[in-house]
């Protein structure tokens, strides 16, 4: 019996080691989430996600749940990185999905971004490297108020429904409400 708590008790303080890149960004894989769903880990693994981890945010970070498509439906929502190049990835836990990405690009964008288009004039600073976007979700409750913080993008929401993401960095956050099966934008700020 005390061998089971003991066993029981250094799984629980087991924290996950990151991979470093050698330009210094920080990595851990969907398995070092045990707290996400196993069918969304395995998503992350068969898309071959590496989860970005911002080297100034303390613990695990950068996987979400909320609900992104409609209230009641609960979808994850994570960075992924492959060779080198991250994009956001919704997995839907229902019917209703949103086409498209939830923050506009196109395209994956590089892992090296905040340092290599870093402006320490106008933002106070140098991200060190490793800085990355941190995502989190806006609360239904207060997409709308959240929305009047920064510049907002016409034409503004009147209501929400359902819960929004937000992507924040050193250089400024955006925010996406997926509405009528589509992202779209709802704030930045610098």
């Amino acid at each position: 019996m005390n061998f089971v708590c003991v066993a029981f008790i250094i799984a629980a303080m087991q924290v996950a080691v990151p991979i470093v890149s050698k330009t210094g960004n920080h990595y851990l894989r969907p398995d070092d989430f045990p707290h996400v769903p196993a069918n969304v880990r395995a998503e992350l693994n068969q898309r071959h996600c590496l989860i970005p981890q911002d080297v100034e945010t303390k613990g695990p970070h950068n996987i979400v749940s909320g609900e992104f498509a409609r209230k009641g439906q609960k979808d994850w929502a994570a960075y992924c990185s492959v060779n080198g190049k991250s994009r956001v990835v919704v997995i839907w836990g229902g019917s209703v999905k949103c086409s498209g990405e939830a923050f506009g690009d196109t395209e994956p964008v590089p892992d090296d971004t905040l340092v290599v288009d870093a402006d320490p004039t106008q933002w106070g600073r140098m991200p060190p490297p490793g800085a990355f976007w941190i995502i989190s979700v806006i609360p239904q409750s207060k997409v709308i108020a959240r929305q009047q913080r920064g510049i907002a993008l016409k034409p503004m929401l009147k209501s929400a429904d359902h819960d929004a993401l937000d992507s924040i960095g050193i250089g400024g956050a955006n925010g996406s409400y997926c509405i009528k099966g589509h992202w779209r934008g709802l704030w930045y700020s610098d």
